[in-house]
């Protein structure tokens, strides 16, 4: 889930000056008396480079834990406190709502302080609230401690994508890529850690305080390192330029489509993610152990859908990635639904699982991706893809809870759950392919204000003022030209 900050920086987008890094970088040598260029790049040290990228890839190995941490410990988590799994549901509700309200302050923070400075300081919350998860004494407390400690995601996503966007300019994919591998390398972890802990420490809820100590040592890197400054001219990439298509309502219906399609994949991969453990035990009656491996295959699969996704979307397109992954997952949430709750298997979970995250892995960046194709992605329409994704977080587990509590379906409410979400994908899919094709077919329109952006005005006509000088000193010497007789 990208804040606004978080996804100007993706994309390039920057308006004031960072702080200066003073340790391991340095200015390509230009005229001092010529103006900062977005062509004048910095350059960082490989030691530099290597202590940030270890840092931000620990941060991310601690944020997939965090995300997923729920499900192998809801169980532990609701013996203790003497309440049934579903009366848990509060959890989500708060990581939800906190990951909504936290989008614009943690864009603001980034804008405003070193990088590096906000991620340890979201670093350090961490570390703190979830060694104090197990000490809670009941639902409300733990739910308020979570609300907290969820707060600091959108801040560590925020600093550490655009930290990778002023390292590497327009080339920060691969640094993208990586952290968000470690992100699904946590996720894929995090169950057979918890299992160990209930084998080797009698209570898998140590969890919590081994990954309270990871988000501590992921915060040391940054104690030797400052952060990167933004690139100079603001890296505006030129986005400002683009000319934009004349009917606005196309654009609209384009842009919900998407917004739409990324609620349902963050819903699916959240509701499936968080009580694939539960429905292991309480469904197919599985060990520990087997759950632990069902909710491991699933991010594991997640993990692997997205590194291929990565390694191929430069020889194909986000829709046909989209359509051909989803498949995967309608398949998945079908299997246990055809078979019935008498002929569930470790098996069949194994399968359900491997399938499904399979499929949800090219959901969020491909949905972003599309939109692209057709309409200029801006830091306010990130935002309203953070705030939607934080609900969704919220919505997915929380539905499956409330059906498992109130209806005979019990914990078979997650495969239908999960059938539902993924079997919308495909019209949200199809309506915002169909309708952006047709806003491409369009005649263009040059200086319009860009899409749901009140500052695009500005910036473009920052952009696009020096090349529009230029003509018009270049008409004005031709029509003196003209009158002078000398043409």
């Amino acid at each position: 889930m990208l804040s606004p900050v978080a996804g100007r920086a993706v994309s390039g987008r920057f308006t004031s000056s960072g702080a200066d890094d003073t340790w391991a970088t340095h200015r390509g040598s230009h005229d001092e008396e010529r103006p900062s260029t977005p062509d004048d790049k910095q350059t960082y040290s490989g030691r530099y480079l290597v202590t940030c990228l270890i840092g931000y890839s620990l941060s991310f190995v601690v944020f997939g834990s965090q995300v997923s941490i729920l499900g192998p410990t809801i169980a532990a988590l609701a013996e203790r406190l003497h309440v049934a799994e579903p009366d848990l549901s509060p959890l989500f509700t708060a990581l939800g709502i906190s990951c909504i309200v936290s989008g614009t302050p943690s864009g603001w923070l980034v804008d405003h302080l070193p990088t590096h400075h906000v991620l340890v300081g979201s670093l350090l919350l961490e570390a703190v609230g979830f060694s104090l998860v197990p000490l809670m004494p009941s639902v409300w407390s733990l739910t308020a401690l979570y609300f907290v400690v969820c707060f600091s995601y959108n801040f560590t996503n925020s600093a550490v994508f655009t930290s990778l966007a002023w390292m590497f300019p327009k080339r920060a994919g691969p640094g993208i890529n990586l952290v968000l591998a470690m992100f699904g390398l946590g996720s894929f972890f995090i169950p057979l850690v918890a299992q160990a802990c209930k084998t080797y420490l009698d209570s898998p809820l140590s969890v919590f305080r081994i990954i309270g100590g990871l988000a501590l040592v992921s915060a040391v890197p940054f104690l030797f390192v400052t952060s990167p400054t933004r690139p100079a001219g603001g890296n505006t990439g030129g986005s400002g330029s683009a000319r934009h298509h004349a009917s606005r309502s196309l654009e609209l219906v384009t842009t919900l489509a998407v917004v739409v399609l990324v609620f349902f994949t963050t819903a699916a991969e959240t509701a499936i993610g968080n009580w694939l453990y539960t429905f292991s035990l309480r469904e197919v009656h599985s060990s520990d152990s087997d759950a632990a491996l069902a909710n491991s295959t699933f991010w594991g699969a997640f993990t692997i859908g997205r590194v291929i996704g990565a390694a191929i979307s430069h020889a194909t397109t986000p829709l046909v990635l989209l359509l051909g992954s989803v498949p995967f997952s309608i398949l998945g949430c079908s299997v246990p639904i055809f078979l019935g709750r008498s002929r569930l298997s470790h098996g069949v979970v194994m399968l359900m699982a491997a399938l499904t995250g399979l499929g949800n892995s090219t959901g969020y960046a491909n949905a972003v991706a599309l939109l692209e194709r057709y309409v200029p992605v801006t830091g306010f329409i990130n935002g309203v893809f953070g705030a939607v994704a934080g609900g969704a977080c919220m919505v997915g587990p929380v539905l499956v809870a409330m059906i498992a509590k109130y209806s005979s379906l019990r914990y078979m409410a997650m495969p239908w759950v999960g059938l539902m979400l993924y079997a919308l994908h495909l019209p949200a899919i199809l309506i915002a392919a169909l309708v952006g094709d047709k806003l491409l077919k369009l005649p263009l329109e040059p200086e319009q204000e860009p899409f749901l952006s009140p500052a695009g005005p500005t910036i473009a006509a920052a952009v696009e003022e020096p090349e529009a000088g230029a003509q018009q000193r270049v008409a004005g010497t031709i029509v003196a030209a003209d009158a002078n007789g000398h043409m």
